[in-house]
């Protein structure tokens, strides 16, 4: 049940993620292995199911210490319970419109008594094998509420509108705020220098903190990342892992070349 990452929080440190577009557990395995604190496997935009994203946490967690999240593809009850119990860390929900929805999310990702998530010895406990598991079940269920994280994704104008209830929801345990759909939905795509995002970000924020909880923000670059956690931000997802790669490569080739 370690998590890199909630360690991190519990300790005052920032961390640092990024999400995980590509590839399928030799690339977990070997991400696993950076100075990243967490990885979030993409089921809403990146192409991987429960199976998939199975092997990649199995490989992750065989290999280093950095988290393997998950961002599912919606808040439906399957979608949820399915990726906890094949071991992710934390999940991140997108497009969440409610505090009710919320409170579905806890129901469906919490065991008793903070929700009503459904019990099996599945691959999160080794199929009833692991030290977690050796003990009483309420025991398992209150080591899986603490360690396996629910983060609803703050994106819309209705989680936006309803942050304050939102983030002092029994069980949910941060937020992530996605800017990109959060500036589309406020009607500026991508303007992230308007003052009307600022004071969202900054609202967002204030809740979250409020409720003791942590906040997450995506951040395209290291000086976005930077600028972010000067703000307060507990923790930056920086790019993607598409994104890192070619740009590693192409700063290779231009040192190169610039050489020559």
């Amino acid at each position: 049940m370690k998590n890199r990452f909630l360690d991190k929080f519990r300790s005052g440190e920032p961390s640092v993620g990024t999400f995980f577009e590509m590839g399928g557990p030799a690339v977990g395995e070997m991400i696993a292995l950076t100075e990243l604190d967490y990885f979030v496997i993409d089921g809403e935009h990146g192409p991987y199911d429960v199976l998939q994203a199975a092997d990649i946490i199995r490989a992750a967690e065989g290999a280093g210490t950095a988290a393997p999240f998950v961002r599912v593809k919606d808040s439906q009850r399957n979608s949820i319970l399915r990726m906890l119990d094949v071991g992710a860390k934390g999940l991140i929900i997108p497009q969440v419109q409610s505090v009710d929805e919320v409170r579905r999310i806890v129901e469906y990702g919490k065991y008793y008594p903070v929700g009503s998530r459904g019990f099996a010895p599945t691959r999160n406990s080794l199929y009833g094998c692991s030290d977690d598991a050796k003990g009483s079940v309420q025991e398992y269920f209150d080591r899986c509420n603490t360690s396996q994280l629910l983060i609803p994704q703050c994106e819309t104008m209705g989680c936006l509108e309803a942050i304050e209830e939102i983030a002092a929801v029994d069980g949910v345990d941060g937020i992530f705020v996605g800017p990109y759909d959060l500036s589309v939905a406020m009607g500026a795509p991508a303007q992230f220098d308007r003052p009307e995002f600022a004071a969202a970000l900054k609202r967002v924020l204030e809740a979250v903190q409020r409720a003791g909880k942590f906040c997450i923000i995506y951040a395209d670059s290291e000086d976005a990342a930077v600028k972010r956690f000067a703000e307060g931000f507990d923790s930056v997802a920086l790019s993607m892992d598409c994104i890192l790669y070619r740009r590693a490569i192409n700063g290779a080739v231009a040192a190169i070349k610039g050489a020559l």
